[in-house]
């Protein structure tokens, strides 16, 4: 799509000149003829001989610029660039320059075109224009990088190798759309593109799929220019543009009326809301049938086109009113659409964006609107993008995985024709991330565990392995300096984290994202906190609840329960080589305590061992009476309580490279017999 200045006339998709409508006098045989009567399509075959014969660099320079220039208008931004960039290098000045860079601008090639913006300010000594359009491509840059949900899909059914555009509902599932494409009326072309003038036609959509399109036929359609048809009334009556009338004195774009008459549609009538010079584009009705707003070149607007607003009355529309400096801007605003809370769509050029037209979204105040809102890539890119149509705004139910969707047109790269129709979908897409901390206890004195803690700190780049259920590794990383980090996860999954560093034991957590799907929100956060235990290298660490026959070294079965979580401590941790320590109370003389409780230690590590613990990770080691924990040592009267606590299981690290704090049971379990002699 090209964009007209005010003195020249602009159609739908393809902007073109009044003139290109009219009979010419004379035979065209160059190229500043063909450009002066806006015949740009024809002028590119004169000014390429032209400039091949022509032998003086300077005027060289000007048919490379007019080549450039007539690509151009016609959206062959790929050509204009080749020759703007033959302008430039023939020593063109900054306005080859700045629009080599709009050309690499409007096919998304935004370094190159930052770099051409930054040297077309240096060469105008700071041109403002420079600057703002090499702001807009850093920033169409971070758009196209952003996460989006939405997924753009060619209608390739309803697009021809013409220029086809603006879908719009018509009724019983019919759509209508604009096209030039080869079969429309009569034999004329438009001068400025080369494509046949365009129609309306029809076409049937059965849920996202749609027939191939069929003429809608007179009178609607003619040889001249026939495009942007809104029906309203229930369908009843039509409005549509109608440009270059065969039979008219003046060939600009007007509004057209025609109704139904339950047999056919009638004659369609002009609707005279502007005067005869000013070409009127784009009509959209409101809901309520009550307010109109269509776009114009009329004297006096903001820019080259501006958005109008009529009202409905008894005796027809009323005079148009300028929709002012919050839509409008000194470039072009089009395609005006409003959906069913009367929010405005539309496309302008005049507003920041990624290259030519992009399409805004401006909400509706009580009285007015709010300044528009960009719809960022995928819907816009850097080529023209308009005739926006929101087809569904909300999901149908909580499964439905589509949020809302939609058509437009553009002649973005990769389509079938000039202009394409295109379908849009926001994806009910919900992207899970897992932030975490790993965390220690502070003591009061670093160096005793059995001191008080003060609170929780942060562990220093701990690794931290995010695993599936059956413990297959996913992913692996170092937290920061604050113990921090993220992972990525997916859907409906079970997932165990495993903590380690250096110094510590391992430490496991476990997450879902089960049953957190939601459709509001985008990011869903899972939080873990995982907190990891220092090793303290002397500190016997007492397995609780470790209990034996009297007398004997066999375990009881509720010893093995509490040694089965001990096992899962030693799949956690790989690395560990731990000393099994048994201890007994002063009852019985020195040697039989430690032949017993060498038997006992070797009781808890034959048990491990048998569980599946390497036997070279594990060591028994009795210590008899010989470590109280307590002054209950020969010939001290104590409690069976005092002497329990000195009879105990405990563990102690013997080479790791991860460790543990020490812990001491809640709960003191007093044997039913004492220790005999």
């Amino acid at each position: 799509m090209n964009l007209s200045r005010v003195s020249v006339v602009a159609f739908v998709g393809l902007l073109f000149g009044i003139h290109a409508c009219k009979p010419l006098p004379f035979v065209v045989k160059d190229g500043n003829t063909a450009r002066e009567l806006l015949l740009y399509n024809q002028s590119i075959d004169f000014l390429v001989k032209e400039y091949n014969v022509e032998r003086d660099p300077n005027l060289q320079l000007q048919k490379a610029v007019q080549i450039a220039d007539s690509y151009r208008m016609f959206g062959d931004y790929a050509n204009a660039e080749k020759w703007y960039k033959q302008a430039v290098d023939l020593n063109g000045n900054a306005e080859a320059v700045f629009q080599l860079a709009m050309m690499q601008k409007q096919q998304e090639k935004y370094e190159e075109a930052i770099r051409n913006f930054e040297l077309n300010q240096r060469m105008s000594n700071g041109g403002f224009e420079g600057r703002k359009q090499a702001l807009q491509c850093k920033e169409a840059l971070e758009w196209k990088k952003a996460f989006t949900k939405i997924r753009v899909q060619n209608i390739s059914n309803l697009n021809s190798t013409g220029s086809d555009y603006l879908l719009d509902a018509y009724k019983d599932g019919k759509y209508a759309i604009t096209s030039m494409r080869e079969d429309a009326t009569g034999t004329g072309r438009d001068g400025w593109t080369g494509q046949k003038f365009s129609d309306i036609y029809l076409t049937d959509r059965r849920d996202n799929t749609f027939s191939a399109p069929l003429n809608f036929g007179a009178p609607i359609n003619t040889n001249a220019h026939e495009s942007s048809p809104v029906f309203t009334n229930g369908e009843k009556e039509m409005y549509f543009i109608r440009c270059g009338e065969s039979k008219a004195a003046n060939q600009y774009c007007h509004l057209f009326y025609t109704a139904f008459n339950n047999e056919h549609w009638n004659e369609p009538v002009r609707v005279d809301i502007f005067p005869d010079t000013v070409n009127v584009y784009d009509p959209v009705i409101s809901k309520d049938g009550k307010m109109m707003i269509v776009a114009a070149d009329a004297p006096g607007g903001q820019g080259g086109t501006d958005l109008y607003m009529l009202s409905k009355a008894d005796t027809g529309w009323s005079a148009p009113v300028n929709l002012g400096g919050t839509i409008n801007t000194p470039g072009s605003e089009r395609y005006p659409w409003l959906d069913e809370k009367g929010n405005l769509y539309f496309s302008s050029n005049g507003w920041p964006g990624m290259g030519g037209l992009d399409i805004f979204k401006a909400l509706k105040l009580k009285v007015g609107y709010k300044e528009p809102v960009n719809l960022r890539y995928p819907i816009n890119s850097g080529a023209d993008d308009f005739g926006y149509r929101l087809d569904k705004d909300r999901p149908s139910s909580d499964q439905d995985t589509v949020l809302s969707s939609g058509f437009f047109t553009s002649n973005r790269a990769g389509g079938k024709g000039s202009d394409d129709i295109y379908r849009y979908e926001e994806k009910w897409i919900n992207i899970y991330v897992l932030k975490g901390r790993v965390v220690e206890k502070q003591y009061e004195d670093t160096t005793n565990p059995d001191s008080k803690v003060l609170g929780m700190i942060p562990v220093r780049k701990p690794r931290v392995d995010l695993k599936l259920a059956n413990d297959k590794v996913l992913n692996g990383l170092f937290a920061d300096a604050e113990g921090n980090f993220t992972f990525r996860l997916s859907a409906e999954t079970d997932y165990k984290l495993t903590a380690s560093k250096n110094g510590y034991f391992n430490k496991n957590e476990y997450v879902t994202t089960k049953g957190k799907r939601n459709q509001d929100s985008t990011y869903i956060y899972v939080y873990a906190e995982i907190e990891l235990e220092r090793i303290y290298p002397e500190k016997m660490i007492v397995i609780p609840n470790i209990y034996y026959d009297y007398d004997k070294a066999t375990l009881r079965p509720e010893s093995k329960l509490v040694l089965d979580t001990v096992f899962i401590f030693f799949l956690e941790n790989p690395d560990l080589t731990v000393e099994i320590g048994s201890h007994t109370d002063s009852r019985g003389s020195d040697a039989y305590n430690i032949k017993l409780s060498q038997a006992r230690a070797q009781s808890v590590v034959d048990y491990l061992v048998g569980k599946g613990i390497p036997a070279e990770r594990l060591v028994a080691k009795g210590y008899g009476e010989t470590i109280p924990v307590n002054g209950c040592t020969n010939g001290i009267k104590c409690t069976e309580e005092e002497h329990q606590k000195n009879r105990r299981t405990t563990f102690r690290v013997v080479s790791a490279k991860l460790n543990l704090n020490s812990i001491e049971p809640e709960d003191i379990k007093v044997d039913p017999k004492p220790e005999e002699k």
